[in-house]
């Protein structure tokens, strides 16, 4: 949505196939766009990299320079060039708490995505953790990899086009804490229940916590674990879960709550983050990759498995004055502002132009 109308007004660009699975609907995300034209294929098959017999027919009649894949995969078609793009490294860490059927799909998508990347013939990092995770477990050539970050929508300011989750209570605005991403183990949550219940011992006033995020069938035990967790140590009334919130949901959150927390054991961009960012929040994060890569010094680090140090930090950042917070927030939207869709759309034309050995795609 946020790079397809970018590449394909790059001078280099002359026309773009846009294959996806028909339950994504991808052709209803745009107005019109010239020299694109968007058809269906098949959903992943492990280990399978024909392309399915209609796909392989709309590759015949268009003929590409190169193909590009936004996932860890492969298509093999005849000899046209493949860049690939790495946006999910949990399969590649090690992650606690997670189900033995979680860990399996891991490990499926772990020796798939190592076939695939190894095969590429050039790679898309959207870090320098994913680029170095690459170049120094994968043993990679460097040469065949590009550094390219995604970009960020900043918002508009306009509190109109705001809107508070129907289940937050009215007196939360400004008074609370906020978090957002899937529901799972990688999430690393509870560093953030453990901080809870340390700030409630010290009788620190706090309103609650929101939590917005999709919970995947596979993780409804693992949420009935943690919830179990938090009914135990009489936090449920601090805790808020709102399900998947909308874009003006999501902006109600991160522009009325005191911090946003971030507490992933691992991610490869970090995109909540550079939302957060954007609208200005005061953030405490883990200090684990790649988020001190983005976040740069728009945010405060804790050590991570450590509620205690999460605590303490988010202590801290409340002690500060009117002056520093406003710096504060205003270094966020600085730091966000250099994340555009605009630049990430032109530098992955160049990944593709280099791959393709052409001027012309």
């Amino acid at each position: 949505m946020n790079i397809i109308p970018g590449i394909i007004k790059n001078p280099s660009v002359e026309k773009l196939l846009c294959a996806s699975p028909p339950s994504l609907n991808v052709q209803d995300w745009f107005k019109p766009l010239l020299n694109v034209k968007f058809v269906n294929c098949r959903t992943y098959r492990f280990l399978n990299h024909k392309p399915d017999p209609e796909l392989y027919k709309h590759l015949e009649e268009f003929s590409p320079n190169v193909i590009f894949l936004t996932v860890e995969r492969l298509i093999k078609f005849k000899n046209i060039p493949i860049v690939n793009m790495v946006q999910n490294m949990a399969p590649f860490v090690s992650i606690t708490n997670n189900t033995f059927r979680e860990n399996l799909r891991y490990s499926a998508l772990m020796i798939e995505s190592k076939f695939s990347l190894r095969k590429s013939d050039r790679i898309i990092a959207i870090s320098k953790f994913v680029r170095n995770t690459l170049i120094k477990k994968w043993e990679i050539p460097a040469v065949r990899i590009g550094l390219v970050y995604h970009g960020c929508n900043l918002p508009d300011g306009n509190k109109t086009s705001w809107q508070k989750p129907g289940l937050v209570p009215k007196d939360w605005e400004g008074k609370f804490l906020f978090t957002a991403g899937s529901i799972e183990p990688y999430r690393g949550l509870e560093d953030l229940f453990h901080a809870i219940k340390y700030l409630m011992a010290k009788n620190f006033e706090l309103k609650g916590v929101i939590i917005a995020g999709e919970i995947r069938g596979s993780m409804m035990r693992y949420w009935k674990k943690i919830k179990g967790w938090i009914q135990k140590n009489n936090l449920a009334s601090k805790i808020y879960w709102t399900g998947v919130l909308n874009k003006k949901e999501m902006a109600w959150c991160y522009s009325n709550c005191r911090v946003f927390v971030m507490t992933s054991r691992v991610e490869s961009f970090g995109q909540i983050g550079v939302e957060a960012m954007s609208h200005g929040c005061i953030s405490v994060v883990a200090d684990n990759p790649c988020l001190p890569e983005i976040f740069d010094n728009a945010a405060t680090f804790y050590k991570p498995y450590s509620g205690e140090d999460l605590a303490n930090k988010i202590l801290r950042v409340l002690s500060w004055d009117r002056i520093k917070v406003t710096q504060a927030a205003e270094t966020a939207r600085q730091r966000a502002s250099e994340f555009t869709w605009d630049r990430t759309a032109e530098q992955t034309v160049k990944e593709l132009v280099i791959a393709s050995g052409s001027n012309k795609l």
